[in-house]
């Protein structure tokens, strides 16, 4: 009996697995032809709002700087645009917020992340962003986020709002973000030379754990599926001081290179509860629950914290523009002070391409 319900399993993930393969092999077509078809009717980005752009490097993850640097250009033009780009990341928690995807435990998985986007000259914007990644040995299309936002450019500050939602395939819940709903705030000082900036971030959502066991029942081995409910809700507060640099003629006489190191202390809140749903009654402490959102999650050692200061971070963007083309990579280091995995440094990395029109 035990090896019939693991041929069943095994089945079932190949058929799933299946199925992903078509699905994305027709989204990364679609995807990468959109990313390097280049229309000679292609923006023309002045130099103004590319020394702007820079600006903007520490406070939207979810797109790469040419989306801002053209969301200036078009709110002084009067005029909207789209933008698309090609990114591969280990920001899984989040697609905005970094004070989110310090917290996940296993840094060491990338993902390819195709994306598309929509901004009004009004400062109204719409994006979608989806996540590839191998696994059990083969890549997956796990999840997707969908994000309306609205980004204000002042003379004096600079601030915006946005919401995601995710929409994740259900058997592979456990290697998706844990999260379903989030929001997310930022403002910024324009005029400093070092420039402040504020961020706020709350998110809630929830996620099924499943392990399986092998227990001895009446001295026949048993395979136990023991599914949990995971239930968690973050709030991050960031305040961070950042200073851009910019070298034109880089590479090309039409090229801007621009490097904006930034320093950010993270606090923050979570709660979050865990509740075993196993077919045969297995005896499960509280310890046993944190274990399993442990596994994905720093989290506190009780299931409901107080605000603290979490994390100080150093993260460094590096973007390269000519004309409506820009390559970016990023990295962030981040120090978890309470952190109860193995390791209390979070390393998040992006490096992506982007085209706009």
């Amino acid at each position: 009996m035990l090896e019939n319900i693991e041929a069943m399993i095994e089945y079932k993930r190949k058929m799933r697995l299946g199925m992903n393969r078509k699905i994305i092999t027709s989204l990364l077509v679609i995807f990468l032809s959109i990313s390097f078809y280049h229309p000679s009717e292609a923006q023309v980005i002045s130099d103004d709002s590319l020394f702007a752009a820079q600006d903007f490097s520490a406070l939207r993850n979810d797109t790469l700087l040419a989306e801002l640097r053209l969301l200036l250009d078009s709110m002084g033009q009067q005029g909207s645009f789209f933008s698309v780009t090609t990114s591969v990341s280990n920001r899984l928690f989040s697609a905005k917020n970094n004070a989110f995807n310090s917290q996940q435990t296993n840094s060491g998985v990338t993902a390819f992340m195709p994306s598309i986007a929509y901004f009004h000259k009004s400062g109204f914007g719409l994006s979608g962003t989806g996540y590839v990644r191998a696994i059990d040995g083969s890549p997956a299309f796990y999840q997707m986020a969908l994000s309306p936002s609205y980004d204000k450019i002042g003379k004096k500050i600079i601030y915006g709002i946005s919401y995601s939602y995710y929409i994740k395939q259900q058997d592979l819940a456990s290697s998706a973000t844990p999260y379903n709903h989030e929001w997310y705030a930022y403002v910024q000082a324009k005029k400093l030379w070092l420039k402040p900036a504020l961020a706020v971030g709350w998110a809630s959502g929830k996620y099924q754990d499943v392990s399986s066991t092998i227990v001895t029942r009446f001295g026949a081995p048993r395979l136990v599926v023991d599914t949990s409910d995971v239930r968690l809700k973050d709030l991050s507060l960031s305040a961070s001081l950042s200073h851009s640099f910019s070298f034109t003629k880089v590479f090309s006489k039409k090229g801007l290179l621009a490097i904006v190191p930034q320093l950010s202390l993270i606090g923050g809140i979570q709660n979050y509860s865990a509740t075993s749903k196993s077919l045969i009654r297995l005896d499960h402490s509280r310890e046993d629950e944190l274990r399993r959102v442990r596994k994905r999650y720093k989290v506190s050692s009780s299931s409901s914290s107080t605000m603290s200061l979490q994390t100080a971070a150093l993260s460094t963007n590096v973007s390269w523009y000519k004309g409506a083309f820009s390559i970016s990579t990023g990295y962030f280091l981040g120090y978890y002070f309470n952190s109860s995995a193995s390791s209390q440094f979070s390393h998040i990395f992006n490096v992506g391409l982007g085209f706009t029109f």
